[in-house]
């Protein structure tokens, strides 16, 4: 199986039979020896699970989403709030500090809340994404500049100083087809700004610590963006999320426990509906007080102290710009 990213032909299959996003499926997952990027094959994906995901407001990982949308407009700086909340918005508040009026396009919007941030802090920002139902509650709630397409086909005579893709690259069937999309559409010297799970934050032991596939189709490292660069001739840089900072989280913790290579179970079953798990109440309020007792200051400041060491200002979301010379 050829690699997404360099396209070395001499990949591995590293695991057989790993479990899918949907009750009943599996896929084979395979490992670049040259790029270090982990994937799957694309041949059976079909992009209309994004739609079943959308269309129930209780997805795990996806709720969140839905209630970053439902919150965004009572915080006077969006932006900032979405940053706070959650690691991934990081690089871009950070990216974004001092710049102003930015042609901005959005691929992979969702539910539209980084767009509507981006528009208040006062870029003119367009958001796209394949999921009607997505588009459908970005135009009910934040009125305007959403559209329902890919980037594929997004026709526009526009040219952006930024593309912004936030936890997209890794879903898509081809990468590098995306990056030179992109380039297309910016103007000279113009950036793109990516984030995604970054594999070099983990083992190497460790396999698909991100989410079942084919919702996530790659897994990438630093190094599959070096290849991209050097492919399309662009300077590059990571974004370090070191200093940031989220009191729900102790980063010791959540390192610790990714090092268990714990098989994981399917979230939406055979018709697309999330699962419901009867959790014992008792195991409940020990998770509670488990959690916490590792985010209690002291502790989770301490923990993050030596994560840092540990680590050497790795973290669980990568964060890179892609420049155009």
């Amino acid at each position: 199986m050829e690699c997404p990213i360099c396209k070395n032909k001499e990949t591995k299959v590293i695991f057989e039979n790993y479990p899918g996003y949907i009750e009943g499926t599996n896929f084979s997952i395979y490992q670049c020896t040259k790029c270090d990027t982990q994937f799957i094959s694309t041949k059976k994906i079909n992009n209309n699970i994004y739609d079943k995901i959308y269309s129930n407001k209780n997805t795990p990982g996806y709720d969140r989403y839905l209630n970053y949308a439902e919150n965004i407009k009572k915080h006077i700086s969006p932006l900032k709030y979405l940053s706070d909340a959650e690691e991934t918005y990081f690089p871009c508040y950070q990216f974004l500090k001092n710049k102003h009026k930015l042609e901005i396009l959005e691929v992979g919007c969702g539910y539209g809340y980084l767009t509507y941030a981006l528009n208040k802090a006062g870029h003119n920002t367009t958001g796209i994404d394949i999921s009607k139902n997505a588009i459908n509650y970005a135009k009910l709630n934040f009125k305007k500049n959403y559209i329902l397409t890919d980037l594929k086909n997004y026709n526009s005579k526009k040219k952006f100083d930024l593309i912004i893709a936030t936890e997209l690259i890794e879903h898509l069937k081809d990468p590098c087809e995306f990056i030179s999309t992109c380039l297309k559409k910016l103007k000279p010297k113009g950036q793109i700004l990516l984030t995604t799970p970054n594999k070099d934050y983990y083992g190497k032991h460790i396999v698909w610590k991100t989410d079942l596939p084919p919702i996530h189709i790659t897994w990438l490292s630093k190094n599959s963006f070096r290849y991209i660069s050097k492919k399309y001739n662009l300077n590059h840089k990571f974004i370090k999320n070191i200093k940031y900072i989220n009191t729900n989280h102790n980063k010791l913790a959540d390192l610790l426990y990714s090092k268990l290579n714990i098989l994981p179970s399917p979230i939406l079953n055979k018709v697309g509906k999330p699962y419901t798990i009867n959790k014992n109440i008792q195991n409940g309020r020990y998770k509670s007080i488990r959690h916490n007792i590792i985010t209690f200051a002291p502790i989770r400041y301490t923990s993050n102290f030596i994560y840092n060491i540990i680590k050497n200002n790795e973290t669980a979301v990568l964060g890179i710009i892609l420049i155009k010379k």
